[in-house]
């Protein structure tokens, strides 16, 4: 038998006891073995601001505008080729659809039409429904994702640490989806399925709406900035403190004006008040 060098059974080792570590899908060590993915958000915190409140009918016009993209979509590349170009970015996303991509959105369509809404199925019931595999469907949803058709957020739900994960404080739940049609490809529909646009008032006084938010966001206290933008309650709570600091800080820190408190018979304000203004 073979010696063994130092090097070698170093190597040995470090094999031996990377094999046996628990590790998550990207590789990295995960030492609460918590079967959570990444960007998953609390269930029952977001749902009201996440779903749409679809008009009448609105569901059923989605489904057949992706119906009628996957019937247009080998027109496109055709096209394409017959000019000798390459497809533009838009025409690359709307070529995404598929007949099994199709079948999953209907169903998505048809959970929002009759829940008024709030959509969120497991993979298994969008399986059933749909008459696809398991890898189709996530296949389907990631290409609906990257058309713009659904948005979609994971989510998490506490739970009772367990035996073998004694870290672990949260486990995958459903995603939740919202449906829609992007701007982006509406030009690739007939004229009688694109939305009517809006008149020209309309887009200004909406344009001018927007301005005037974004120069009302400016003005924002931290606190105001903290409730606002921060979704996660932990990292809310820690950092509405420090903008309680921040905020008594420069109250403390006010510099009033030299001479604004002098009263003079001559004038008003500081030119008013002071002799040689």
């Amino acid at each position: 038998m073979g010696a063994f060098t130092l090097a070698q059974a170093s190597f040995m080792a470090l094999e031996r006891t990377m094999r046996d570590r628990p590790r998550s899908r990207s590789g990295a060590p995960n030492p609460t073995r918590a079967h959570v993915h990444p960007n998953s958000w609390r269930a029952g915190t977001f749902e009201d601001d996440f779903f749409y409140s679809y008009a009448k009918g609105e569901p059923d016009r989605l489904y057949k505008q992706a119906a009628e993209l996957l019937k247009r979509k080998n027109a496109l590349r055709r096209l394409a080729r017959a000019e000798e170009r390459e497809l533009t970015e838009d025409e690359r996303l709307a070529t995404l659809i598929t007949n099994t991509a199709l079948r999953v959105f209907e169903q998505l369509t048809t959970l929002a039409r009759t829940c008024a809404g709030k959509v969120f199925p497991t993979w298994e019931w969008i399986e059933a429904a749909a008459g696809v595999s398991r890898a189709s469907v996530g296949r389907a949803l990631s290409a609906l994702a990257r058309m713009g058709l659904i948005d979609k957020q994971r989510r998490c739900v506490p739970i009772d640490a367990p035996a073998d994960r004694p870290k672990a404080r949260n486990a995958q739940t459903s995603n939740v989806y919202r449906m829609r049609f992007p701007n982006r490809l509406t030009r690739f529909l007939p004229r009688r399925l694109r939305p009517v646009p809006l008149p020209d008032d309309v887009v200004q006084v909406e344009t001018d709406r927007a301005e005037q938010i974004e120069q009302w966001r400016l003005w924002r206290t931290p606190r105001q900035v903290v409730a606002e933008d921060i979704t996660d309650p932990e990292l809310r709570a820690v950092l509405d403190r420090l903008a309680i600091a921040i905020e008594g800080q420069s109250q403390n820190n006010g510099q009033p004006l030299i001479n604004s408190s002098v009263l003079c018979s001559n004038g008003v304000g500081l030119a008013g008040q002071r002799l040689n203004a």
